[in-house]
Order: C-alpha cells, then structure tokens, then sequence
C-alpha cells in the first residue's frame, strides 16, 4: 500500500512545533517524530503590536532545524501555519516573506475559523468516544496562547462557536509587571477573566452540558502532573483532582511551580491563567471528569495533507457543523427558517442538476451557507436588504468557514435579489477573476431558487430540472386554488442573469393538482 512521509508544522505564539508522520491511502498515521522549540513571538505582538527582527532570527534558525529534519526523513509534503501572534502583527506580510526567503519554507496565516476547523479535525480524528459525547452534550474549549474557542454540541448539532481574544499567553502579558507588586495579583487576574468570558454564550444560556472536552498546550501540562500523581490514572481528569491542582497553582509563587513540578518557567507562568480558564467552565459541566485527548494543531495539518494527496475528503461532520454554525447565525438575526429551507433545496436541486454547466463541487456548502444567510440582513432594515446581508456576513464567522470563504458567501448573497454585479462594485471586483466567475455562478442559481419562493409561502414545489439544448427546464407543481403570479414574474427577471451567466434560458413550467 502506497504510503508518504508528511511533516506538519505549527508557529504559535510561545512555541514552533513540527510533527512528522507516514501515512497511507487508508488514513493510519504513524508519528515518526515531534519538535517543540520555545520562541518569543506572542510576547512581541501582544506587547508591541509587531514581531521583532531578534524573534524573526529566532524563527529562521529553528526552520532550519526543522529544514535538516525533513530532508533526513525525505518528507514529500509538509504545511507550515502560523496563528494568532503572526495574525495580528502589523509587519505579518514583511515577515512571512523574510522567512521564506531565508529558509525556503512558505508559511499561510489561519485564520480564526480555519483554526478552529483544524483542531476539531483533529479532535475528532483522535478522541474514542467523540461522537457519544457531543450527542450526549459537551463543551469543547481549545484554550491558546493567543485566544480561546468554545464550541457548544447539543445531541450531536453544533449549537454555538466562538473565538475570544484571551488567550494564556496574551493574558500573562497584560498583568506581566503586576504579578511581583501586586498581593492580591491571583484575584485580580482572576477577576479579569471573568470579565472577558461574560460575553460567551456558554455562560449566558440556561442548558446544561454533561461534557468538558479540553485542549490546549498548557492544559498537557496540567494533565502530564495530575495524572503522574494519581496511581491508574487515565486521559480523563476527574473534577477532584483537577480542582486539588487548580489549588495548589493558585496558592503557590511561581518559582515554587517550577522546582515542585519540574517545569519550565514559561510553562509555570502560564499555569495560573490556564487553570482559572478551565475552572470557570468545569464548575458549570455535569460530568465529573475532563477529556483531554491526545490532539493538537498539528494533527489538524497532518489530516489536511492527507486529505489533499489522496483526494479522500472523510469529515462529513465538519460540512454539518458548518451548516448548523450558520443557522445559529440565522436564528440569531431572526430569518425566516421555512423560507430559507424551501431556497437552499430549491437552489441544490438546481445545483446538482447544472454540473455540466458549472463544473463546481466543493462549492456547494458555500451555496448552501448563502442560502440560509442570504436574508438576515432584513434583520436590519428592509430597505436594501441583500446589501445589508452582504455587510453583516463579511464581518461575520461561521465554524470552519475561513474569512475569504465567508467573502464569497457574503458576495453571493449581496447579488440575490435584483442587483447584478456591476464594474462599480469594489468588493466583487477585489475578488480575483476567478472567485468572480464562482460568485457568480453560485449567483445565478440563488436567484432562481430564491425566485421559486418569493413569496415565502412555498407554493411551488420542484418535481425536475433538466438541461435540455439551450434550454433550463424546470417543472414544479402547486395546488390548483394557488395564484403563483409573483413566482413567475420574478423568475422571469431573474432568468436574465442565468443566460448570461451560463448561455442557457431557463423555463419555469407549473402544473396544478387537481
């Protein structure tokens, strides 16, 4: 069975971290080797807004490193991804290109929801029992140096997704001159996260969660000490344990960490912040143990890779959870559910049946995605409201959709009612030609699904589509005391856009029951 080396690294804001695995064409992993090498990166973006030239030399040197570790295990692909310190740098872009032009290694910028979506692949890849414990209800809080995500399952449905900027490290940064002055420094940092956490939908909502999955570098630490001391201990921390630790860490100066634990000072300093985080949501978690499975970024990357080389795209979940993100999103800006429902299978019948014509695949969750946003900016006003959707979804983070993908979601949108893009437009037109032809496509078909429900009364239901010649044939059905009047007229108008877009007429025939 044919099988690769690959190579994944990760350059977050305390520390680079490179795995390197062989894999098959089945899936299976095997870690050959992993790196970690401390760095000063988050300490130069969270104080000072840019990474600094000694950190830049820092890198490069550790790359290099990295270089000779590739080159001697013969890895055929790698990815390198930097996140939340390189993210906010002001000088980000003078940066990544010095390192590349320095040790030949290009590195991509995640995003926030690009992030997230890798470390859930990877959660869900390594964790036995994910599955049970989302359906069962869970809580998973992914806790950096840089910033947190909490995502809510509820029977097994994505319920809520966010990213906070309070990360360990970004925390420790902020009270780096307090701790030595200040006596009450513990309850005043712990006062301060409570703070930033209020805003979490976790803590505003009356459910209840059986499950705490965590994950996070400093929570390895944490679970390496704990289960160390605690004869069988497993993968799982039970509340007891962990809240005897959180004790400990909370009443003891950080040099008494360092010697009692075996640890160094910059994992010490981070413990603190680490502990208080967890705490606040395992005091409001039903089951008495945290999950913390054997999971990281890296793992995220590594199935990437694997995903890309072999074609084999696994993670049906991730395309689900992306869909219930943004109907949390459209509940929230009070859509019309049904509405939205009746234009998304209006728009994949159409979808599926046009291949020829398009020639798009993966782009079908982006058409769906478009289809349940595509009003919520009436939430607004009804007054230009397909510009007003267009606005509220750029700004907008639906799980696992990166910010240029929520771009094009937010373009097919703005496009769906009787606008077409036109040369004026600067957010079409910064788009690159071929994200223009996409938006468009994608365009032409949400118009005429949404067309087919302009009414909102889902009158019309779709019995074919089918190409034929030159022509789009679409044949529904509707009862016969119906007046589908608005239905057609508009589907006329909309049709224009279709034909140019794709040279094809499409025709709208009804027939009416009896």
């Amino acid at each position: 069975m044919k099988r690769e080396i690959i190579a994944a690294i990760d350059m977050g804001s305390h520390a680079i971290r490179m795995k390197i695995a062989e894999v098959d064409k089945s899936g299976k992993f095997r870690e050959l080797e992993s790196f970690k090498k401390m760095v000063t990166i988050g300490h130069d973006t969270f104080t000072m807004g840019r990474v600094g030239i000694q950190s830049v030399d820092q890198i490069c040197s550790i790359l290099e490193l990295f270089k000779k570790s590739l080159a001697e295990y013969q890895v055929e692909r790698y990815g390198a991804y930097a996140t939340s310190a390189f993210r906010e740098a002001a000088n980000r872009d003078y940066i990544i290109d010095q390192i590349r032009l320095r040790t030949g290694i290009q590195v991509e910028i995640l995003d926030y929801a690009r992030e997230q979506s890798l470390t859930h692949n990877a959660i869900k890849n390594t964790l036995p029992d994910y599955g049970m414990l989302i359906r069962e209800g869970a809580v998973i809080v992914v806790i950096g140096a840089g910033n947190i995500q909490v995502t809510c399952y509820k029977e097994g449905v994505l319920e809520s997704s966010q990213n906070l900027k309070v990360g360990v490290l970004r925390i420790r940064e902020t009270f780096e001159n307090l701790e030595d002055v200040e006596l009450r420094y513990n309850e005043i940092l712990d006062e301060y996260i409570t703070t930033n956490l209020e805003c979490v939908e976790f803590f505003r909502q009356t459910k209840v969660y059986r499950h705490l999955i965590a994950l996070g570098g400093e929570m390895n630490v944490v679970k390496q000490i704990v289960c160390s001391e605690i004869p069988g201990g497993d993968d799982k921390l039970h509340k007891s344990d962990f809240e005897a630790f959180y004790r400990e860490v909370y009443d003891s100066p950080r040099e008494r960490l360092e010697e009692r634990f075996d640890i160094q000072r910059e994992q010490a300093e981070l413990l603190l912040p680490t502990m208080i985080l967890f705490k606040k949501f395992l005091d409001n978690i039903q089951e008495d143990k945290i999950h913390i499975p054997l999971a990281s970024l890296t793992d995220g990357i590594l199935n990437i890779l694997y995903e890309e080389r072999f074609l084999v795209y696994r993670n049906e979940a991730m395309a689900l959870d992306i869909l219930a993100s943004a109907r949390v999103l459209g509940e929230r800006f009070q859509y019309n559910r049904i509405h939205a429902e009746m234009v998304e299978r209006n728009a994949l019948l159409i979808f599926e049946r046009t291949k020829t014509l398009h020639g798009l695949k993966k782009e079908r969750l982006l058409l769906r995605v478009a289809c349940i946003l595509h009003d919520i900016g009436k939430f607004l006003s009804l007054n230009q409201h397909s510009l007003n959707s267009y606005q509220m979804i750029k700004s907008l983070e639906v799980f696992g959709l990166s910010k240029r993908e929520m771009l094009l979601v937010a373009n097919i949108t703005r496009y769906h009612s009787g606008y077409r893009p036109l040369h004026r437009d600067e957010s079409f037109f910064s788009l690159t030609q071929g994200e223009r032809v996409l938006v468009a496509k994608l365009v032409a078909v949400l118009k005429l699904a949404d067309a087919l429900d302009k009414s909102h009364k889902q009158k019309i239901l779709l019995d074919s589509v089918k190409l034929r010649g030159k022509e789009l044939v679409i044949k529904g059905h509707v009862k016969a005391t119906v007046n589908t009047t608005l239905e057609e007229w508009t589907f006329q108008k909309k049709a224009d856009f279709f034909i140019e877009v794709f040279g094809i007429q499409p025709i709208l025939k009804i027939s009416k029951e009896l």
